[in-house]
């Protein structure tokens, strides 16, 4: 059935064959003139209707007091549970969390469109009826997908993660108001923020989908973007949902970029680097009082522990309440939540968010922010230990040997390691190197040989070679040794792994 409106076309879809609903009372309901009057109100308030719809988007966006982080969307179990925990959010990981293989590649894709379409199921378990917000988080600039060349040129990783996604699910979640929302990692500036806002607003329009359908959460990663917070956010401003601190790339990136300076040399991480130390408590607070200015989320980072994984001597009982005091300074600050890999840690970590929330003087404080500014490059003195240089290349082995087998994330000491935590501590073992740091109560320096005692230290005690073939143990080793006396160390860890290791996973 189909009639016309002052140049507007009227279409009602009626099936004449439906038995159930007689003639005589589609004539009745169905009238010329009662099609004109509901027609006239869609056209007169279409416009607002869409804004309606995309204030309750945004307000689905406010509440950020609990997100999962890393998950690898080809982990099909984890990330049904996930969605089902409770959390807010599901950081969907093309990135961190994530080891960019083909096969990883495609079958995350396609685990993130059957959870889209309420389709993922396993073992019988199938999502709840409001699980948490999908939030994809595509790969970064540094990385390509080697597999799709256009014009000679291979796809950035990042494009081809945000392509797929927006083609398939873009519309569908635009139309069910859960999306599409992403996490945006290491950028380096404003230029970049705009860039993504005009990828956006070409999506937007060749999708046929609303201007700012498409949200997204920077993550402020890099030295050099927490100087553009306030640019980031206005070249974002109408798909942005705030700003979050990701500390360990954070670190790591003032140690690579500044790697030769012996002012910016950092000691001990597991010591002195958290977000109680000067230089990362003020970029906190720089970007809590960056956010609240501009009315936009700021949520903070990611709990490690993994509670059924933790060595003995740290109890399940101390690393909730470690985890809940770290969190309750975060949220006195007015962060507005956090991030958790264990899905045993989002009640803990909601109950400190949902009691700051319902404290309205919990943001107080009026910040000198040129003072922050001045403090944001002012690293920790310490010092270096056996333990800590041994830490760092534990880390690093056992992160390049999961990624052989095509994993992005690997538990060391309770903890979850992935990209980051990596990227610092390969850093920092170049970093020590090159400045020759003794470690702190012994006459030995850190060096190559150092290194390569510690790698035998670490294959002994973690039984490696009673589990893995001689190939693994052995590319892993060279790896570590590599990226930790190199000339020119890479910009980033992922980059390199992809590139000499391309013929493993990637061709």
């Amino acid at each position: 059935m189909s009639s016309s409106l002052a140049g507007h076309s009227i279409d009602v879809c009626v099936s004449l064959n439906d038995a159930s609903c007689p003639h005589h009372m589609y004539d009745a309901v169905l009238s010329s003139k009662a099609l004109e009057f509901v027609a006239a109100l869609a056209v007169a308030f279409d416009q607002e209707i869409e804004q309606l719809h995309a204030r309750r988007q945004i307000r689905l966006l406010m509440d950020r007091r609990v997100d999962i982080g890393d998950v690898s969307p080809v982990n099909k179990k984890f990330l049904l549970y996930a969605l089902n925990s409770g959390a807010q959010g599901v950081q969907v990981d093309f990135d961190d969390g994530h080891c960019p293989t083909w096969n990883n590649t495609i079958q995350g894709h396609y685990n993130v469109l059957q959870a889209t379409r309420d389709l993922l199921e396993v073992s019988g378990e199938r999502l709840v009826e409001n699980p948490a917000l999908l939030i994809i988080r595509p790969r970064t600039w540094n990385m390509d997908e080697l597999h799709m060349v256009v014009n000679g040129h291979v796809v950035p990783g990042a494009l081809f993660d945000f392509g797929v996604h927006l083609f398939h699910n873009g519309k569908y979640l635009v139309e069910n108001g859960t999306g599409p929302f992403l996490y945006l990692s290491k950028l380096e500036g404003y230029t970049e923020a705009a860039l993504w806002r005009r990828i956006f607003e070409y999506t937007e329009k060749k999708l046929q989908l609303a201007h700012g359908s498409i949200k997204a959460t920077v993550l402020i990663e890099n030295i050099f973007a927490a100087f553009e917070m306030d640019e980031i956010l206005y070249e974002l401003r109408h798909h942005s949902s705030g700003l979050n601190c990701g500390m360990w790339d954070y670190t790591a990136s003032i140690v690579v970029n500044f790697r030769h300076r012996p002012e910016c040399l950092l000691p001990d991480r597991q010591q002195y680097v958290s977000m109680k130390s000067d230089f990362l408590r003020v970029y906190m607070y720089l970007l809590i009082a960056t956010c609240k200015r501009r009315h936009a989320p700021a949520t903070t980072g990611m709990v490690p522990f993994v509670l059924a994984e933790l060595p003995p001597q740290l109890s399940q009982s101390e690393a909730i309440e470690k985890t809940q005091s770290g969190k309750r300074m975060e949220a006195c600050a007015g962060s507005d939540g956090a991030l958790v890999y264990d899905l045993a840690l989002v009640q803990p970590v909601a109950e400190v968010f949902t009691a700051a929330r319902e404290n309205t003087s919990t943001y107080t404080a009026v910040l000198d922010e040129e003072l922050l500014n001045k403090k944001l490059l002012k690293l920790p003195r310490g010092h270096v230990t056996l333990q800590s240089v041994e830490m760092d290349v534990r880390v690093t082995f056992l992160y390049i040997l999961h990624w052989l087998y095509g994993r992005g994330t690997v538990i060391v000491k309770g903890c979850v390691e992935d990209s980051a935590t990596a990227e610092i501590s390969r850093a920092q073992l170049w970093q020590w190197i090159y400045h020759r740091v003794s470690t702190a109560g012994t006459s030995k320096q850190v060096d190559a040989f150092l290194i390569k005692e510690m790698l035998g230290k670490v294959l002994h005690e973690e039984k490696l070679k009673q589990h893995h073939p001689p190939q693994y143990i052995e590319t892993a080793q060279h790896l570590v040794f590599l990226l930790s006396t190199m000339r020119c160390p890479p910009a980033y860890i992922t980059t390199f792994l992809q590139k000499t290791l391309e013929h493993w996973h990637f061709s």
